[in-house]
């Protein structure tokens, strides 16, 4: 096969596709736990901007949402980093 090849790009885009909907183990991992940080930073913000307006129920539910979210988080970095 030679380079510049219709072949050869064929071949560049199966493999480009492949690493996109076949992503590694670890991609997911971080996807995970990029998601519950946007949590935990939403929360807080929620808390901070709008935590006056709020009954205390609310709030619970909040900094009960805002602990899970560390705890699980710290857990899936501990597995992690074994």
């Amino acid at each position: 096969m030679q380079p510049g090849s219709i072949n050869d790009y064929g071949m560049r885009i199966s493999e480009a596709s492949s690493s996109i909907f076949a992503p590694s183990r670890n991609i997911i991992t971080e996807m995970i736990m990029v998601q519950f940080i946007a949590v935990i930073m939403a929360c807080v913000g929620i808390l901070i901007f709008k935590g006056d307006e709020m009954s205390s129920g609310d709030v619970s539910v909040f900094v009960v949402g805002i602990f899970g979210s560390m705890v699980f988080l710290t857990t899936l970095y501990s597995r992690i980093s074994r």
